[in-house]
């Protein structure tokens, strides 16, 4: 008797939870429905300004890893101790940039991933295969790249955002993106 009360109660809420799902799964159909069916595409409006601001940060917080790893490598290897003393200088800059730029994404609830893992590895490994004889170069036809594509972003996003914070910080980094710029563009040889 016991088993039997027992199954017919599980059988109840199995039941139960089946209904529910088809309801939840109904109700949600229709919130959908609503969403599509909104004038002039309102919200999709609005995600494409954070959509922009996201990619921007993930963007930049990439180039930056980028910068760091191929700076940390050039304070091992160079032979010129200018380049040494540039490589620590862009270094710590694009770690505090990082720092602001994670910052804003955890603000934002943004996650911030890798989206040119094999293009960051391609460089590092041309790197660290470098010769002595050849090393100093290669880094500074590297990070002239790189910073030229960290200054196309942060003056991108200044015409594309609206928002003050980013704006801010692109501001802020442009002058001394482009003082490390100049500098190797020096000491290209």
């Amino acid at each position: 008797m016991k088993i039997h009360n027992v199954l017919a109660t599980k059988s109840l809420l199995i039941k139960a939870i089946f209904v529910f799902a088809i309801l939840t799964t109904m109700l949600s159909c229709k919130k959908n429905e609503a969403f599509e069916k909104t004038p002039d595409n309102e919200i999709f409006s609005k995600n494409n300004s954070e959509e922009i601001d996201a990619y921007f940060l993930i963007a930049t917080a990439n180039i930056s890893k980028a910068i760091i790893s191929k700076s940390q490598i050039a304070q091992q290897k160079c032979q010129d101790e200018r380049i040494k003393r540039l490589s620590s200088r862009i270094e710590s800059n694009q770690n505090e940039l990082l720092h602001e730029i994670s910052e804003m994404a955890n603000q934002k609830l943004i996650i911030i991933i890798n989206t040119d893992e094999k293009g960051s590895k391609n460089d590092l490994y041309s790197l660290i295969d470098a010769t002595k004889a050849n090393f100093d170069k290669a880094y500074i036809d590297l990070i002239i790249e790189s910073i030229s594509d960290q200054i196309e972003l942060l003056k991108s996003i200044t015409r594309e955002t609206n928002d003050t914070d980013i704006i801010k910080l692109s501001i802020k980094y442009l002058p001394t993106q482009y003082r490390f710029l100049d500098e190797s563009k020096a000491l290209r040889k």
